[in-house]
């Protein structure tokens, strides 16, 4: 006799009070939820930042921004900017996560945290200050200065922990190339590096030049989390991100229906706060970006792949779907860590077509061309430019530009 087993539902009990408190403090949840059975998250609508227009600039935030711990706001980039305000149980909560990841990385008291994330209205720069000062460890709040910044620093033995992008790794570990600074022998023994993408090949080529024993944390969050307070890799062998399930109930759900795919499969990250007393709650909250669940069931993930692309920058080239986190996979695998691309893609009725720039010869030119075509059965055609021809940035790196209908180029964002 065959046993057939189900998926246990996940425990929901949570999710009544967060709804009502919602509902209770925030017109757009009013709007949207009241009526509707808070104890069934599957019953609930989705959402993301487009349909919150017409509420404010604080669509989400009970209270706005009176009497706010602190205001935070979205880059604007796929949309307009939304502002969000967190109280100091936000903080509280998001610190007590960040420690319990620093004191596994082995952030502690005798280390001081170079931090190259930017402050003001972005997120990145105080709530990378808390995770050191949580941990115990010195903060030096440089924000995204010029590379030659931390060189300096780190020549004179002061520096043992970095926050950056991995675009600004790259500019580092370039400028050291150029300065004659070997990166290797500098006092550098964690990483914390978030706000972007980084493909396996590119991590591995960064920490080709960096010491032997440093370590790579990897920190996964948005803006609306109060930063990088959702998941975490210490290891970056390891292709899967650690959820935190405490704060956050995570489903990766079909991009045009709000039911969730199968394990292994692409879909969109959607996250639900678990906590009724915060100020910013998140209710099925689609974030755009694409993932994998690796671990959980198909209602409650627990362990996911690392960002594969956003549900607003897929790529549809020569009939084949290709996603920009294998775009980049590709092309900086086969390019030196110091050498920049970019990929513009031409929109063309139902397909695209894609050109690739980058600072090559041309031999490496048709090597990338040539890897498009035996790993992903895709013509590109990508042109060589000069060395320190493609503009760099201290933060995020924009390397997939659309051509809209218009004709002209718009940035968007490396996913």
């Amino acid at each position: 006799m065959t046993m057939t087993t189900t998926e246990a539902p996940p425990d929901t009990s949570w999710l009544h009070g967060v709804v009502d408190a919602a509902i209770a403090t925030i017109p757009f949840y009013r709007d949207r939820l009241s009526g509707l059975d808070a104890t069934d998250l599957a019953a609930l609508p989705t959402f993301d930042k487009s349909t919150t227009a017409g509420y404010g600039r604080f669509p989400i935030s009970a209270g706005g921004a009176n009497g706010a711990h602190r205001v935070v706001a979205t880059s604007g980039t796929t949309g307009d900017r939304m502002c969000v305000a967190f109280d100091p149980v936000d903080y509280q909560r998001v610190g007590d996560w960040l420690e319990g990841v620093g004191n596994r990385a082995g952030l502690g008291c005798d280390d001081a945290l170079l931090n190259t994330h930017c402050y003001g209205l972005w997120v990145g720069g105080p709530i990378l200050d808390l995770l050191a000062q949580r941990s115990g460890a010195g903060v030096i709040p440089l924000g995204p200065v010029g590379a030659s910044a931390v060189l300096q620093f780190l020549a004179d033995g002061v520096g043992t922990a970095i926050s950056a992008t991995p675009s600004y790794m790259r500019r580092l570990v370039e400028a050291a190339e150029i300065a004659g600074f070997d990166l290797r022998g500098s006092g550098l023994r964690l990483g914390f590096i978030g706000a972007e993408a980084a493909e396996e090949s590119l991590r591995s080529k960064l920490l080709s030049h960096l010491p032997s024993d440093f370590r790579w944390v990897e920190l996964y969050g948005l803006t609306e989390t109060l930063g990088p307070s959702v998941a975490c890799a210490l290891d970056p062998d390891v292709p899967e991100l650690e959820l935190n399930t405490v704060d956050f109930h995570v489903e990766v759900l079909d991009l045009d229906a709000d039911v969730p795919v199968p394990t292994g499969d692409v879909g969109e990250l959607t996250f639900t706060t678990r906590n009724p007393d915060c100020r910013t709650p998140l209710i099925r909250y689609r974030t755009r970006d694409l993932v994998r669940a690796t671990a959980g069931t198909s209602a409650s993930t627990q362990q996911m792949s690392r960002i594969v692309g956003r549900s607003d920058h897929s790529l549809k080239v020569g009939g084949v779907l290709v996603y920009p986190s294998a775009v980049a996979e590709i092309v900086s695998g086969l390019l030196p860590v110091h050498a920049e691309w970019r990929a513009l893609l031409h929109r063309n009725g139902d397909d695209d077509d894609l050109v690739i720039e980058a600072e090559a010869a041309r031999q490496d030119c048709a090597l990338i061309e040539q890897a498009f075509q035996d790993r992903v059965g895709l013509g590109v055609h990508v042109e060589g430019k000069p060395q320190g021809s493609i503009a760099r940035s201290h933060e995020k790196s924009a390397r997939i530009l659309v051509d809209s209908a218009t004709g002209s180029i718009r940035t968007a964002p490396h996913p």
